[in-house]
């Protein structure tokens, strides 16, 4: 199963990279929650965090990133086919 966004991009006559992009960076984008990754699991016990702890620090990290992903990928990957 592949995503959406390269197909969409080849439809609308402009290029897949920067669509693509969006999508990878989104999908590694996990820092709301504390099984995102194996190491932050192992952390969660020893450290007494909580999961709110995850929402104040992972909202702000995740707004940043998608805003700097949407600025950004355009430039480096131009629409323009």
């Amino acid at each position: 199963m592949r995503p959406a966004p390269p197909p969409t991009g080849t439809v609308q006559v402009s290029s897949p990279y920067p669509f693509a992009i969006a999508v990878l960076i989104a999908a590694s984008a996990a820092f709301v929650t504390p099984v995102s990754t194996p190491v932050v699991t192992l952390v969660v016990e020893p450290g007494r965090y909580k999961f709110m702890d995850f929402v104040k620090t992972g909202v702000p990290l995740l707004l940043l990133t998608y805003v700097v992903t949407l600025l950004v990928a355009p430039l480096i990957f131009p629409y323009a086919g």
